[in-house]
């Protein structure tokens, strides 16, 4: 599939369209809990009413362009960066505006990402690495943040705004770690902490911070110990913290580290650490995801889908060439063994829950009615947790938690905070 989609007079064609551009997307952060909780009719109204906030602000700017829709977020081009960025400020300060119409309790909040590189542009659509990069960006993003990637950020030095390092992020399909940075365009919502499961390192002059760990007790008063510089270990037999009568967890099982002012976590074990989303996350192959109890592995056709995504094939006209779905959950059993169960990915977004679902689970009690959603962008899917009880990332190797973010260690149930 790969070898048709790039021959040699389809690249000679769509390199007529080659150039440079900015493509900015939105995402409205936590609009399935809102359909969960208003119905359909009231959550189509206000997916179109945020569509329509924003589409009225990239078409004020100089050269924008609303490219399209694709389920509640927003794909945007700019000729220019700066102006991209001016678009972006304007689209979170009228959804400001905006939302004093609301009631309180429902204000619509998007999470913002623009990058700026060579893409191929064509009048309806724009496609290639540089949409890859906007979509990563923007899911670093946490509601009411505008996050830019730094080539977006070359471009706009020296232009009227404030804009602060982020930190390093190890973006999929990047070789090291890459700068980003979020533009500040309200006081008020300055020094959120970095909520991101792919960060590297924290922005420079960050002052190391204080985490804690809550042993979470069912019906007991939680037990909780200080993180900081030192490593700390979990596990069964020896270590900080004991639990010597988990039989699911190993004689040294967690260790977690804070010395670069971000909590990570190592696996010890072969028994395997979960860590809660609380971001949305990039899924790569062999991910392995816990949905309710349902434990789930992560598979794609990477070459397939940049293929397609440096061609502008659609998702479902990909999985009708291959004959096969482009990308797939495959259940598992806690010791890796494959269930059976398939849960093709040729849709541009999919849900999982209790009911009401793409893929739905009646007798899970632990799986919320909307658990979580997985879209398609570029050549990437993402998850995005919406459910109480919370979706889970297998650890592989060492990876950072967020604070706010919850920790399986055997059977044990840890909370982070950050002090």
């Amino acid at each position: 599939m790969k070898a048709s989609l790039l021959k040699p007079e389809l690249m000679a064609e769509l390199d007529k369209f080659r150039r440079e551009i900015t493509v900015l997307f939105t995402d409205i952060r936590g609009s399935t809990a809102y359909f969960e909780k208003h119905g359909d009719i009231m959550g189509v109204m206000m997916v179109h009413q945020c569509t329509e906030v924003l589409r009225n602000q990239i078409e004020k700017h100089p050269g924008g362009r609303f490219i399209k829709t694709i389920g509640d977020a927003v794909m945007a081009t700019f000729e220019d960066a700066t102006t991209a960025v001016q678009c972006a400020v304007a689209m979170q300060t009228a959804l400001k505006e905006h939302n004093t119409t609301r009631l309180a309790d429902d204000p619509i909040a998007i999470r913002i990402g623009l990058n700026f590189g060579p893409g191929i542009v064509k009048t309806d659509d724009v496609f290639g690495d540089v949409v890859n990069v906007a979509s990563r960006v923007e899911s670093v993003a946490q509601a009411d943040q505008i996050i830019i990637s730094a080539t977006v950020n070359q471009k706009v030095t020296g232009a009227p705004f404030q804009i602060n390092f982020l930190g390093k992020f190890a973006l999929k399909g990047k070789e090291g770690p890459s700068d980003l940075f979020e533009v500040i365009w309200d006081e008020s919502k300055v020094n959120k902490p970095l909520a991101s499961h792919t960060m590297m390192a924290a922005g420079s002059g960050f002052q190391l911070p204080t985490f804690k760990l809550q042993h979470m007790v069912p019906g007991g008063t939680p037990q909780e110990w200080v993180v900081k510089s030192k490593p700390f270990i979990i596990g069964q037999g020896s270590g900080d913290i004991l639990f010597p009568n988990d039989a699911r967890m190993a004689p040294q099982h967690a260790r977690l580290t804070a010395a670069t002012g971000q909590l990570c976590v190592e696996d010890l074990s072969d028994r395997g650490i979960f860590v809660r989303l609380v971001a949305t996350h990039t899924l790569q192959s062999r991910d392995i995801i816990l949905v309710g109890m349902q434990m789930m592995k992560f598979m794609e056709r990477s070459d397939e889908l940049a293929a397609a995504a440096h061609s502008g094939t659609a998702l479902m006209n990909l999985a009708a060439a291959l004959n096969a779905p482009p990308a797939e959950f495959i259940g598992i059993r806690p010791d890796g063994s494959e269930t059976g169960a398939r849960y093709p990915l040729k849709q541009e977004e999919v849900t999982f829950g209790r009911s009401g679902a793409t893929f739905s689970f009646e007798k899970d009690e632990f799986m919320s009615r909307i658990h979580c959603k997985v879209y398609h962008r570029g050549e990437n899917f993402f998850i995005e947790d919406c459910s109480r009880n919370g979706t889970y990332l297998k650890v592989q190797g060492k990876a950072p938690v967020p604070p706010g973010s919850s920790l399986i260690v055997g059977s044990q149930l840890f909370r982070v905070s950050q002090e």
